[in-house]
């Protein structure tokens, strides 16, 4: 969605692919054209022949994946695609190490943003032992975001592991995994897109509220000053992977002011919509330079807020039910320079459609739940 906007008010014309029709993107005023194609995850051979239907039209000079799951399939079948339009990916190699935990703890601690304690665990009782050390609960994270699997991908997101039973249940859909210590402080996120010659474009923000509150996505940000060396940290880091594009990098920051990095994300993000508002609209930096221009490099500006309306309503109604009536008022109130994940009064439906999707996850759980 942010990316869709974000192309939009640069002037390109956008299409968007999508498994459902009650994708948000698909119906934004600036989408110009739709297709419905099947998951990545389900079979990557079927995906990429959609993508290369569409590729095939002539409509478009690039695509942009947007999910780890996409990244890892049209880079893995590049050479049906890339005949027709520009990916802008590195090499296959280097996409596996941005989506490989390991060699991000690697090159974090090379440049200066080590990861909370962990270790690779090959199976359940190296989890146990782990787990055990470090206290629950623990993060439980794949060793590779994305992993074949029966011509499909499997996606492994972090899980907070409360007690062993959790693990014991967890432990069969990861296999190998690494088990973290879970790390107290306040998350940051540091946002851009690189280039052989340079970052192009970068945001750092600092995560108020999160959606589940002990291990989630953001729900409420806002725009910082980069600190003290952190943007020549980040690049070293960046660099160490080998990355080239757009990329997401999550940090949680201690009490004493170390940062540590946790996540690497090489691909689209829903904040995006805030680094656009803040000056850095890092989508259209990135097209541009796959295009031929030369943008100039931009830093956003602080004091922008981003809100992910359905998380946030969800962590707010948390605090009412917790008792914390005082801070869930807090967090209702409307802030100035505030952008939303879906909702623009010059755009409506996005957020109407998020809404029937909502209400369709709903219906389905209740529905299994039967």
């Amino acid at each position: 969605m942010a990316a869709i906007r974000c192309l939009h008010a640069a002037g390109y014309s956008v299409g968007a692919t999508a498994n459902t029709r009650l994708a948000p993107g698909r119906w934004s005023r600036d989408c110009s054209d739709t297709t419905e194609v099947p998951e990545a995850s389900d079979d990557v051979d079927e995906f990429v022949s959609c993508i290369d239907g569409v590729a095939r039209s002539g409509s478009y000079d690039l695509v942009v994946p947007g999910t780890d799951e996409t990244l890892y399939a049209l880079s893995l079948k590049r050479d049906r695609v890339e005949q027709r339009v520009t990916l802008g990916l590195p090499a296959h190699p280097v996409v596996e190490r941005a989506l490989d935990k390991s060699c991000l703890a690697e090159e974090a601690q090379r440049a200066g943003l080590p990861t909370p304690e962990g270790r690779v665990c090959a199976g359940l009782e190296d989890g146990l032992e782990a787990a055990r050390e470090f206290g629950f609960p623990v993060l439980m994270k794949g060793v590779h975001a994305v992993q074949q699997a029966d011509g499909g991908l499997v996606r492994h997101p972090t899980r907070l592991v409360a007690d062993e039973a959790a693990l014991r249940r967890a432990q069969g859909r990861f296999g190998a995994c690494i088990i973290q210590r879970r790390q107290a402080g306040r998350l940051m996120s540091f946002s851009g897109v690189v280039t052989e010659q340079s970052m192009l474009g970068s945001v750092v923000a600092r995560y108020h509220r999160t959606w589940p509150p002990d291990a989630g996505q953001a729900s409420f940000l806002e725009t910082i000053a980069p600190p003290g060396d952190l943007a020549a940290r980040v690049g070293a880091l960046v660099d160490g992977i080998g990355w080239r594009g757009l990329f997401q990098l999550q940090m949680i920051e201690s009490e004493d002011g170390s940062i540590r990095a946790i996540d690497f994300n090489p691909r689209l993000f829903g904040s995006m919509t805030m680094a656009r508002a803040a000056g850095a609209p890092l989508t259209a930096l990135w097209c541009a330079w796959l295009l031929g221009s030369d943008p100039t490099p931009v830093t956003a500006r602080a004091g922008v807020h981003y809100r992910m309306e359905d998380m946030d309503a969800r962590h707010i109604l948390r605090q009412l039910r917790g008792g914390d009536y005082l801070g869930a008022a807090r967090a209702a109130l409307p802030r100035r320079h505030t952008t939303h994940a879906y909702f623009e009064a010059r755009d409506p439906l996005p957020v109407l459609v998020r809404g029937a999707e909502l209400a369709q996850e709903h219906w389905r759980k209740r529905q299994g739940a039967k």
